[in-house]
């Protein structure tokens, strides 16, 4: 790694990683951020190949948060090892020559619709939502100066912010001209359509050919990152196993509070030996092979682990990745940076049993309870996660699309007759419980 930095005027990097003394995370941040950038995506690279040699490990699907989509990119085989490399310097040398990138960013322990409404109420241009990272974890950017006002509002409001220690204000429009200029840089490299499959929550979606990754690249400076989304599909097509290639554990401590029925594992969640590294590896690689270790091993998918990327320190995050520590998060939704996936689970097609029509304003209470148990089945995400006032695409990642295949399956189940709607009037459990109860009266025209 040093000798392909050195070829592309970049920093040296092994002492950082190797050495007892080496300078604290407040010290790089503050006087050597491009010895810091290399050093998390050389440790998210080298953990994976750990991982591989030592207990066989392979991913079934890699996820980056954020800067890690770097690591990700070269995991997956779209970026040789000596390109990456190329791109994590030239990427901080174009923050380093664009003007105007002052700034930071503050986590917001509040679900999205509220931060939208929050950052939208002090009108400053400069803000913006960078990352979803949970149902309770939105990550906002700008200058330090908006923080600063966003961060007094968010206390007159009873709502948890925290300062991340990042030197810009990533996913930010704020960092176009550093964009602009790091795209000349993405043109002289190669880049190919991945090996291994990779789902980017930059794009929010699958990473499938050269321009995606290019997409990735040339835009994740100032796209948001849609994190939570990221781990809901993932998690949706069937991956239960995640294994986090970064140092400490942040990516990890997402998925645990967010996403029901996962396996985890973060080798580098402290300081560890060789033989304590192989033996986390070695856990983690039988826990797939569905281990008697493993408590109700049989509810495992055995099928590769989804491997993350995008370390980041506690409780603050490390340059270009936005995710603080996570504690007391709702515990039901998805969120990974690298990650491999079994297959999706099969659909049933028998038929669904009829039960009595809901008839009026009263049942409404009741036909909450029921959609919920619906929904979560459908979905795979645990009931308590449906609350009744919930949005089911702003806060949990449902897409109308989808809403509209469980909005069918409800009226099926209740032999209702179709509806002239739009799936947009109805959006929370709630508000479709009054429309099945209004579908049962008569009152909606059919």
């Amino acid at each position: 790694m040093d000798a392909l930095s050195l070829r592309y005027g970049g920093p040296t990097i092994s002492g950082l990683l190797e050495g007892a003394d080496a300078p604290p995370l407040d010290t790089l941040l503050a006087s050597d951020v491009p010895a810091l950038s290399l050093a998390i995506f050389a440790t998210e690279l080298a953990v994976l190949d750990l991982a591989r040699e030592l207990a066989g490990v392979t991913p079934g699907l890699v996820i980056g948060h954020s800067f890690g989509e770097f690591a990700a990119l070269t995991a997956a085989g779209a970026l040789d090892l000596a390109d990456g490399v190329r791109l994590v310097i030239a990427r901080d040398r174009a923050l380093r020559a664009a003007s105007d990138t002052e700034g930071g960013m503050v986590a917001l322990r509040v679900g999205r619709q509220r931060a939208d409404a929050v950052v939208g109420s002090l009108a400053d241009r400069g803000l913006a939502v960078a990352a979803h990272n949970g149902y309770d974890q939105v990550v906002v950017s700008g200058p330090h100066e908006s923080l600063d006002r966003l961060t007094a509002l968010a206390g007159l409001l009873g709502i948890e912010a925290t300062r991340l220690r990042v030197p810009y204000p990533f996913h930010n429009r704020l960092l176009g001209e550093a964009n602009r200029l790091f795209e000349a840089d993405v043109a002289g490299v190669r880049v190919r359509a991945p090996r291994v499959p990779m789902y980017s929550p930059v794009l929010g979606r699958h990473v499938d050919t050269e321009q995606d990754g290019r997409e990735i690249l040339t835009s994740h400076l100032e796209r948001e990152v849609g994190f939570l989304s990221a781990l809901v599909s993932v998690r949706g097509d069937g991956f239960t196993h995640f294994l986090e290639c970064g140092a400490r554990a942040a990516l990890t401590d997402l998925v645990n509070a967010n996403l029901p029925g996962v396996r985890t594992a973060a080798p580098l969640r402290q300081r560890r030996t060789f033989d304590e590294l192989r033996g986390v590896f070695a856990a983690f690689s039988s826990t797939e092979a569905g281990a008697d270790a493993v408590p109700a091993a049989s509810s495992w998918t055995a099928a590769p682990p989804v491997v993350s990327a995008g370390s980041s320190a506690s409780p603050a995050a490390i340059p270009g990745t936005d995710v603080p520590s996570v504690e007391q998060a709702r515990p039901t939704a998805p969120q990974v940076e690298q990650a491999v996936a079994p297959a999706a689970p099969a659909r049933t097609t028998e038929p669904v049993p009829v039960e009595p029509p809901p008839s009026g304003a009263g049942d409404v209470t009741g036909l909450v309870d029921e959609l919920r148990t619906l929904y979560a089945s459908a979905v795979g995400y645990p009931e308590e996660v449906f609350e009744a006032d919930i949005e089911l695409e702003a806060d949990l990642g449902i897409d109308s699309i989808r809403q509209t295949e469980l909005l069918q399956r409800a009226r099926q189940k209740y032999d209702l007759p179709e509806a002239d709607i739009r799936i947009t009037d109805y959006t929370t459990l709630e508000s479709i419980a009054g429309l099945l109860t209004e579908l049962g009266a008569g009152r909606v025209r059919a």
